[in-house]
């Protein structure tokens, strides 16, 4: 077993948890992580905007509830696995970049913008971030890269609000 760990993880919370096998990235798994969310979310995810029907904000609210419920309960079994916040895990930085450009232009330059400020503030983790990271189990896996979302998606908003658009 992974780090002499007596945990056996099954092929879907593997699957799961390492991001669509994305964080056995040798180099940067966070990074590459971060890139398959963004390229995941620019193919499958409709843009919302202001004519979008109530009942669609619902059921992205709701996916988004039900994605981070399954990213701490992936990032959870997983530790038991890899470790404490190993970097394969990276199922944290998916949940994260979701939130980084939720609700925001579905746009190439607003997602880029977004990916630089969001891996910068995911290392940097300020407050309250680098204190959700000693939260139990996935909850500190998952909470500092949430908290890393919503600056970045505030700070792009706040980007657009100044920029007239």
């Amino acid at each position: 077993m992974e780090n002499g760990a007596p945990h056996r993880l099954s092929p879907i919370v593997r699957f799961i948890a390492t991001g669509a096998f994305l964080g056995y990235a040798p180099v940067a798994p966070g990074t590459v992580g971060t890139v398959g969310c963004a390229a995941v979310l620019w193919l499958l995810a409709p843009a919302i905007g202001a004519g979008t029907a109530p009942l669609a904000i619902l059921v992205h609210v709701i996916s988004l509830l039900a994605f981070l419920a399954v990213s701490i309960w992936a990032s959870s079994e997983a530790e038991l696995t890899f470790g404490k916040d190993a970097s394969r895990i990276v199922i944290d930085e998916w949940a994260g970049f979701v939130i980084a450009v939720f609700f925001l232009p579905k746009t190439i330059l607003v997602y880029a913008v977004a990916f630089v400020i969001f891996r910068v503030i995911d290392i940097v983790k300020p407050y309250p971030a680098r204190r959700a990271e000693s939260l139990p189990g996935g909850w500190g896996i998952v909470m500092d890269d949430v908290i890393a979302g919503i600056y970045t998606n505030l700070l792009v908003r706040l980007m657009l609000l100044v920029q007239g658009g």
